[in-house]
């Protein structure tokens, strides 16, 4: 009986967009990682084609991510994965459907892209769920009345309108929303205006009842040290999102001042798995630490586009948009259970919340990442401080951040689980 000859043979090309210059490092080595474990597989099942990864780097430009994607295109390379920024998809959103190249995004989630039917597919979950989970924390702290300081692109205005609508929903009050143009540098126009609405909430609401929103990226460092010459940013506890979380800038440059206002950020968090595992380790190995969960999402993105390709025998882009949904349903991968939502985006995913804390506050905490800066003679890190279940719609603290001095901290301890790992 003759063998069935495997209709495709040689390089499969596949794109990777890195968003910025930073995220260059931990992209480059997660494809890196899945691009050998997908060809060591193919080799396994005796197929005559090769995966090659192409990597890009937009170095933080929406135009730029527009000329590297056209591009690939130039090379006939019509699969494109990476996309860890929103404004970028949406700079770019007219030439992916006009092409039909096929994307999917490690890092974007503005509900603004929520779109049903198109070539644009998203890892994490959109910012409708975000969006939720912020309000809740902000409420659960006591705090009626905020201010709001956001990037003025897709990811920021999106996000933000989710967070209104659930902040009012609980019955809160937005105080002052500024918007400001990502390539700034100095925002001492918008952070007088902040304070200023801040200091007459306070004498309405109670400092305890006030709190400060930053919705922005690693620029939150700029917008920290210029804030400390206001007192009433100082006095307010600071609540965030993905975009800055995890900031080793933000710490480097500005820790005194972070540590005072803590930072309180949401992050959607990984399954833990033999898989997730796996892979940390050869991250790891590769670069000196644990991938974040974008690059999971980035590790299981090739994987993905790698499963639809061989189970379909075609790099029809048009052919893989149809049967992606199905292969995600059915892929349990290191970031998890891939499953996507009627507009291609992640169905569901856990949120961890993240603090700036001090040594003597870690041993409470479930994961902490150290830094070379101290206060009071503790060194100062990230850490997690609590987590948001998916299924639930439920917090749970581990500790509790409240505002510190520049050198004490302050916190309502509260153990679930005594147990803890230290990085």
């Amino acid at each position: 009986m003759e063998k069935p000859v495997y209709p495709l043979k040689g390089e499969i090309p596949i794109g990777v967009l890195v968003a910025s210059t930073p995220n260059l490092e931990t992209e480059r080595a997660t494809t890196e990682i899945a691009i050998e474990e997908v060809n060591n597989y193919v080799k396994s099942l005796g197929l005559p084609i090769t995966f090659k990864a192409y990597i890009e780097d937009a170095e933080g430009s929406a135009t730029k991510a527009l000329e590297k994607l056209q591009s690939f295109y130039a090379k006939g390379i019509r699969i494109v994965v990476g996309w860890r920024w929103s404004s970028h998809i949406r700079a770019c959103y007219e030439y992916i459907q006009a092409n039909k190249i096929l994307v999917i995004s490690d890092g974007s989630t503005s509900p603004l892209l929520c779109i049903a039917d198109d070539f644009v597919f998203r890892l994490p979950t959109p910012d409708t769920v975000q969006g939720v989970i912020i309000p809740k924390i902000i409420v659960d702290y006591g705090v009626k009345a905020i201010a709001v300081l956001q990037r003025a692109d897709t990811w920021g205005d999106g996000l933000y309108a989710v967070v209104e609508e659930n902040f009012r929903k609980l019955g809160g009050t937005i105080i002052e929303r500024v918007r400001y143009d990502p390539e700034k540098t100095e925002f001492s126009a918008e952070l007088a205006i902040l304070a200023s609405k801040i200091d007459s909430a306070i004498k309405t609401y109670g400092e305890d009842k006030v709190g400060f929103l930053l919705l922005a990226f690693d620029e939150a460092a700029v917008i920290q040290s210029q804030a400390k010459d206001y007192p009433a940013l100082m006095s307010v506890l600071w609540f965030g999102s993905d975009g800055h979380v995890w900031s080793d800038r933000l710490v480097e440059e500005a820790g005194q001042y972070a540590f005072m206002v803590r930072h309180i950020c949401t992050y959607a968090t990984t399954t833990n798995s033999t898989l997730r595992i796996n892979f940390a380790e050869k991250h790891k190995a590769k670069v000196g630490y644990v991938p974040g969960t974008y690059s999971t999402c980035l590790y299981d993105s090739i994987w993905l586009v790698a499963k639809a390709i061989l189970e379909a025998a075609t790099t029809d882009t048009t052919v893989l948009k149809k049967i992606l949904p199905g292969v995600a349903a059915r892929y349990f991968g290191a970031s998890g259970w891939c499953l996507l939502d009627e507009n291609g985006d992640r169905a569901a995913m856990d949120y961890d919340i993240w603090a700036v804390i001090k040594e003597s506050e870690a041993k409470y905490a479930t994961f902490v990442y150290y830094y070379n800066v101290t206060v009071g003679g503790e060194r100062l890190a990230w850490a997690i401080v609590g987590s948001y279940s998916a299924a639930s719609g439920t917090i749970q603290w581990f500790l509790k951040p409240t505002l510190a001095s520049s050198s004490a901290g302050g916190y309502h301890l509260v153990v679930y689980d005594a147990s803890y790992k230290l990085y």
